[in-house]
């Protein structure tokens, strides 16, 4: 019986010692945790930017394309390019006005993918993704389509709120299959009243490429859209389109522009 006590009490202790040393190794995992927490907390107080945004707005831009909408007064938009770093896509957009303002508001954002096998949704789709900042009061839906020098443009109508008044909104989203390339953006009247749509034609009508080398499926696109502008308003002097950019076509038949793109 002493053989049994001296070897139960053994086990006791030895049971207590694993025990205590299992809680020791908890103590210091516990305690290198600890550590680590703190370090990644040292090192965002030192750097406290955030990650990268998927696209990147250029500070200072070179317009590689140029518009004119007679309604909005004539003036220069306000050009903005962003880059997307994973793939180099590019979005230049054109802007007039401002969505809370008093007068119309118009975006038309020239987007060229980053990949050629890039496909595009419907304009639906397109338009009310680039709508999460606004105050959407009416729902995108579809509104038929207009001609344009680039072909047929789907459109979409809805409203969104500009302080206390609720403005009309014309959308349009046009892809092309020979390059991932697509013209997308809307034109907000002053109010509630509906968007005329030869406003927008004309606007689409007298959008233009500035310089052309960098990107050479872009520059035939835009060549070959100016061979069927219609120059909408050219007899009235106030509507008239802005100066045409002459082209020529070499002997191969292939339509060349003045100037570079610049890929930023």
């Amino acid at each position: 019986m002493r053989v049994s006590s001296r070897s139960l009490a053994q086990d006791i202790r030895d049971t207590l010692v694993r025990v205590l040393a299992y809680l020791g190794g908890l103590a210091m995992l516990a305690t290198a945790a600890a550590s680590l927490f703190q370090t990644h907390a040292v090192i965002a107080a030192i750097d406290p930017s955030p990650p990268r945004a998927k696209w990147i707005e250029l500070e200072r831009p070179r317009p590689a394309f140029a518009g004119f909408i007679a309604e909005l007064g004539g003036g220069a938009p306000h050009y903005a390019i962003r880059r997307r770093e994973a793939d180099s896509a590019r979005k230049d957009v054109l802007s007039w006005g401002e969505p809370t303002g008093s007068g119309p508001y118009a975006v038309i954002e020239i987007y060229r993918g980053g990949a050629a096998a890039e496909r595009f949704i419907d304009a639906a789709s397109e338009v009310a993704a680039r709508l999460v900042d606004f105050n959407v009061t009416d729902d995108v839906n579809l509104a038929g389509a207009i001609d344009s020098k680039f072909g047929p443009v789907p459109l979409v109508d809805f409203a969104i709120a500009a302080g206390d008044k609720e403005r009309r909104c014309l959308g349009f989203a046009r892809a092309f299959d020979a390059t991932p390339m697509q013209i997308v953006g809307w034109y907000c009247s002053a109010g509630d009243e509906v968007v005329n749509r030869s406003a927008l034609a004309c606007a689409l009508d007298r959008l233009s490429i500035v310089s052309a080398g960098g990107d050479s499926e872009v520059a035939e696109l835009f060549a070959d859209a100016e061979l069927k502008r219609t120059f909408c308003g050219q007899r009235n002097p106030i509507l008239a389109a802005t100066p045409e950019r002459r082209q020529r076509r070499t002997a191969s038949g292939a339509a060349k522009l003045r100037g570079r793109i610049r890929l930023q």
